[in-house]
């Protein structure tokens, strides 16, 4: 017999989940784009473990731990009640972070990106996903015992890593906010998956008829818990995010023109007239600058590299 109803609201709670789970992948996928871009300094290790750390607590715990949470206030025993334990609820939210915490750690090294980190940071992250879900589930109390289909268990944990390591691997090898909500679609449907994967394969086994007592707090009380953890994260990485200096790139860049800081100038390599001074070098001492000879031996200003950079020199330069 069928002890479970996991659609006890309707559809509300998978598409609330995934809606979770699409906004907290999305921001943890812009904060490892911030942490990869501190290199050099220590201070800039620590603003990169920073934005790590920001990163972690967006997948730990806005996007894998509230759509848990979400979607479980949705699932019912129907001849059982059902509570939460509160301690196991708190700890399967450190204990997601943290392993998320180790999978972008190793993502997040260096500002080059590599497989190898890819291969070790995505399982990592996928198991982070399997651990808050199965802790999370444990801190379920009813009237019985949950256990799990091997079969459905091991899809589970195979979803959740593949997908994790592919979601990690759109988001850090290709830069802008398309492919960075794409990666977050695919990481968003990885932990749904996931989730609704594992809970496929729950079996109750219900100890007098589902009549005994259960002890913690109601599921539909994970609402307030829930909200505030939403409401207070994605604020605090948006004001993160929205701090940020997005670097630009100049035109010279643009063109792959390199300039030396001791040469920059804006100056206009034009020929003096004869018997005119030129303007960008000091006239020599004791000789009047408005009337005295050119001087050969002054340093011309540098001449440009290219054609590209004449011409932008040309243009930048201001008009008399």
């Amino acid at each position: 017999m069928q002890h479970v109803d996991h659609l006890t609201y309707g559809w509300i709670n998978p598409i609330m989940g995934f809606g979770f789970a699409f906004a907290g992948s999305l921001l943890a996928l812009m904060c490892m784009t911030q942490a990869r871009q501190q290199s050099g300094s220590v201070k800039s290790a620590a603003k990169r473990l920073r934005w790590i750390g920001l990163a972690s607590f967006a997948l730990g715990g806005t996007a894998i731990w509230m759509m848990h949470f979400t979607a479980m206030i949705g699932f019912k025993v129907i001849e059982s009640d059902i509570a939460y334990n509160p301690a196991m609820t708190a700890l399967s939210l450190v204990a997601s972070t943290g392993a998320v915490f180790l999978g972008l750690l190793i993502a997040g090294m260096g500002r080059r990106n590599t497989i190898a980190k890819i291969l070790i940071a995505g399982p990592l992250t996928g198991l982070g996903v399997v651990v808050m879900h199965y802790s999370g589930m444990k801190a379920i109390s009813i009237s019985g015992e949950i256990t799990y289909d091997r079969t459905y268990f091991m899809a589970s944990v195979v979803i959740a890593v593949v997908a994790a390591t592919a979601a990690l691997a759109c988001g850090m090898y290709l830069d802008g906010w398309k492919w960075q909500s794409a990666a977050a679609v695919v990481m968003a449907s990885a932990i749904s998956g996931m989730h609704y994967t594992g809970m496929a394969g729950v079996r109750v086994t219900l100890y007098d008829e589902g009549r005994g007592a259960v002890s913690g707090i109601d599921p539909i009380m994970l609402i307030l818990p829930i909200l505030g953890v939403a409401t207070i994260g994605i604020i605090v990485l948006l004001f993160a995010l929205m701090g940020t200096t997005p670097k630009t790139i100049s035109k010279r860049e643009q063109l792959g023109i390199e300039l030396d800081d001791d040469d920059m100038t804006t100056a206009i390599p034009v020929a003096p007239r004869a018997g005119q001074p030129r303007g960008d070098v000091p006239a020599p001492r004791g000789m009047n600058s408005a009337t005295g000879p050119i001087v050969p031996d002054q340093p011309m200003t540098r001449r440009p590299r290219s054609f590209a950079e004449a011409d932008l020199t040309r243009r930048e330069a201001p008009r008399r």
